[in-house]
């Protein structure tokens, strides 16, 4: 994706994708709507142009297709043919939701690379100023990391080498037209951003930035990726000496979704009312059901029956019941606040990742430690106060619990599509999940575990392979 074409369509991408383009606070800078050598005269400036990338990311984009495309929701009563296309598996490249997620980070990018291919111009003499300058390199670097990632995963196939990853762009020319490099070529630029952030970044820093904490977080999803699984282990465990504490209280666990507690924290995109992706809540429900909310998608009812009734989670991620009619059971996880409904920060990462990482990284080794495996999984399940944990029995008994826990844990965060096609897993819906308009259990179509390239994409840059399928 070339510039010139992120800046085609940034007009379009807040009705094609309303959740992509929110704020981090009010007084960020969109380099494309400024004279930039007037915009990198200072490190205030340059400053402002980093949050405007962190605004960009499409969180909410992918929230909404990864919820839509696996087993999260069902449809729901009041639902006009919202997100339908994706939802029954008949989606083109011409479907909305996905390229959300292609324009967003792009877009994302395109603001980080503005501040990289700038970075010698900007004044700063104050030790103050040049430590403030050096981190918004390592933020920069980062920002264009975490969105590669966040693309290759989306639009490229699970990892092979040899596959087609996506372009991966450095530079400020309008008229690029780039070929799909290879996936290894992709993930090592991923790498070799990550690796020249980090000692760029502060190591204890306001979490709704980048900080040495997220990016060894970001490596070990990486590396899990990969099938580099001692080397996951290690970047989890780097992680988790900056921060490992997991809320475990009814309190707690129910105050990360209301933004209240920002203990487990290690990375969230901030969103405030009345920007573009501020309200994840409002994806899925379009108001408080008993001020006239209407019901555009529910919760899996699987997914519902999974949760013990003490878990912590049960209450603050669902509301309402889970039986017929469904005509107040709905997806709780981002209440928003009195007046704005649905406004909740974006969690990027946090704590529970760590522990799933070890986990699943444990027991999908060469040679499985179960025993880690088991340490990792069981330490998340007590704090959410999930019930007993029964012992793994081998491999294949613990990848299924760890990504049954998975599910729980981190349902309409933007990781189940992820999970599944890293394991290698279909997705599968039962009983009152099925799509009553498109009666199909499973998805078994390997092409469509891959997201489609956008139509617009492909037809102004003929250089650009689409994926299989479309």
């Amino acid at each position: 994706m070339t510039n010139n074409k992120i800046r085609i369509f940034l007009v379009g991408i807040a009705s094609l994708c309303m959740f992509s383009c929110t704020n981090l606070v009010e007084d960020q800078l969109d380099p494309d709507g400024v004279i930039e050598e007037n915009v990198f005269k200072t490190v205030k400036h340059s400053e402002e142009v980093i949050l405007g990338a962190y605004s960009k990311m499409p969180l909410g984009s992918n929230i909404y297709a990864q919820a839509l495309i696996t087993d999260e929701l069902k449809f729901g009563i009041n639902n006009d043919g919202q997100g339908k296309e994706v939802h029954s598996w008949t989606f083109t490249s011409g479907t909305g939701e996905f390229a959300g997620v292609w324009y967003g980070a792009y877009g994302s990018i395109s603001s980080a690379n503005k501040l990289l291919l700038n970075f010698d111009k900007i004044q700063a003499t104050t030790p103050a100023d040049i430590d403030l300058k050096n981190q918004l390199k390592g933020e920069a670097l980062a920002l264009r990391a975490f969105n590669h990632f966040l693309l290759v995963r989306s639009f490229s196939p699970k990892y092979n080498p040899s596959a087609l990853g996506v372009p991966y762009v450095v530079t400020d020319d309008i008229y690029a037209q780039p070929s799909r490099p290879t996936m290894q070529a992709t993930y090592q630029a991923i790498i070799d951003d990550c690796n020249a952030a980090y000692p760029l970044l502060a190591s204890v820093t306001v979490k709704n930035r980048f900080n040495q904490g997220a990016i060894r977080t970001l490596q070990a999803y990486i590396a899990l990726e990969m099938d580099n699984f001692d080397q996951a282990i290690t970047y989890a465990n780097q992680a988790l000496a900056f921060n490992s504490t997991l809320a475990n209280t009814a309190a707690t666990v129910q105050a990360i979704w209301t933004d209240t507690n920002t203990t487990e924290m290690i990375f969230f995109q901030t969103n405030i009312p009345n920007s573009a992706s501020s309200a994840p809540g409002t994806l899925f429900t379009t108001n408080a059901v008993a001020s006239g909310g209407r019901i555009y998608w529910s919760p899996s009812v699987t997914l519902y029956g999974k949760f013990t009734a003490t878990d912590f989670r049960r209450s603050r991620y669902f509301a309402g019941t889970a039986a017929s009619p469904y005509n107040n059971f709905i997806v709780n996880k981002y209440p928003g606040t009195t007046g704005n409904y649905g406004v909740n920060n974006a969690k990027v990462f946090r704590v529970a990742d760590l522990y799933m990482i070890l986990a699943e990284a444990n027991a999908r080794k060469a040679s499985p430690d179960l025993a880690a495996a088991f340490t990792a999984y069981s330490t998340l399940r007590t704090s959410r106060n999930a019930g007993t944990s029964v012992a793994f029995t081998d491999q294949n008994d613990a990848i299924t619990k760890i990504l049954d826990e998975r599910y729980k844990e981190f349902a309409w965060e933007g990781s189940r599509f992820f999970d599944l096609k890293r394991n290698g897993k279909l997705i599968t819906r039962q009983g009152v999940d099925i799509y009553p308009l498109n009666p199909i259990a499973t998805l078994s179509d390997i092409n469509r575990y891959t997201y489609p390239i956008p139509t617009a994409e492909t037809q102004a840059n003929p250089n650009i392979q689409q994926n299989p399928g479309y």
